[in-house]
């Protein structure tokens, strides 16, 4: 029996999140066992940035929720992620979970190819900020193969089921959990590595931020038109999460312990400047 796990980052008890997490689950068919964590409750920590978990053999050292997360992504043969949207990006359980990814880049064959959908809702039309492109990260670092995300509106909770089309919308992403033929419908004026719609300028070029596509404007007749240019070592392929988690971090290790005693004079005139304030303890 396939198993479907859905990691749902709102505190919302049958919020909009929630509820199409759920919607999307019962679709992909009561042949599949299923399990869902509020990512809310689980005590994440921040990365330290101590670059101990780089080796693809030892874990983080950090003693949290992290490893049953992960262990109940490996165990899944497909995932649903749904957060929403307050202010321009995912909900925050979702960044400091795509902090610890230090630790998971470079094990991130351990979770190839399972199914995986993203589910962003939002209350304001002009709020989504970069909320969907940013919630994918979390399934493209992972390694997990992304077939869909949608973004859907919904301020109060289960506002969102208010509109029919939400549901069916949902209903399909999930159907396509189970369905290895399925192909996502794109949409224009994306990357089409990563899906983002955001872009930085660059002289002539257009840089997608997330995976570092570059591409550029034509004009078409009467229109212009972003054509993009996918290389083959993007940042989500074997060949650049290797440059990244194993080349580049590891290069970064080495060097600042080469010249640790370097870092140590040049932090030393600091040291001395006491000006940190704490809250008061609480009753």
């Amino acid at each position: 029996m396939k198993r479907i796990l859905g990691i749902v980052a709102s505190q919302r008890v049958l919020g909009n999140s929630e509820l199409l997490t759920k919607a999307a689950m019962e679709a992909a068919g009561a042949d599949t066992q299923k399990e869902m964590i509020r990512l809310t409750d689980l005590n994440i920590k921040s990365c330290k940035a101590c670059y101990r978990c780089l080796p693809p053999d030892v874990p983080c050292h950090i003693n949290d929720d992290l490893q049953f997360l992960l262990d109940k992504i490996r165990a899944a043969d497909a995932v649903v992620i749904a957060a929403p949207c307050y202010f321009l990006g995912p909900q925050g359980s979702i960044r400091v979970f795509q902090d610890r990814f230090l630790s998971v880049g470079n094990k991130a064959e351990e979770f190839r190819g399972k199914p995986c959908i993203c589910i962003m809702t939002y209350g304001a039309t002009d709020m989504k900020g970069y909320a969907e492109a940013a919630l994918n990260l979390t399934a493209r670092f992972l390694n997990l193969n992304l077939i869909d995300s949608d973004s859907f509106f919904g301020a109060s909770p289960a506002e969102v089921l208010e509109d029919p089309g939400n549901l069916e919308r949902v209903r399909q992403m999930g159907r396509g959990l189970m369905d290895p033929g399925y192909r996502r419908t794109f949409k224009a004026n994306e990357c089409p590595v990563c899906w983002s719609d955001l872009f930085r300028y660059e002289g002539k070029d257009i840089v997608c931020p997330f995976c570092n596509t570059r591409g550029e404007f034509k004009a078409e007749g009467q229109e212009v038109k972003m054509v993009f240019y996918p290389r083959d070592n993007h940042r989500f392929t074997e060949e650049g999460r290797y440059e990244h988690f194993d080349v580049y971090l590891n290069s970064k290790k080495r060097e600042f312990l080469a010249k640790k005693d370097h870092y140590q004079k040049l932090q030393e005139p600091y040291r001395s400047l006491d000006w940190w304030i704490k809250p008061p303890e609480k009753d």
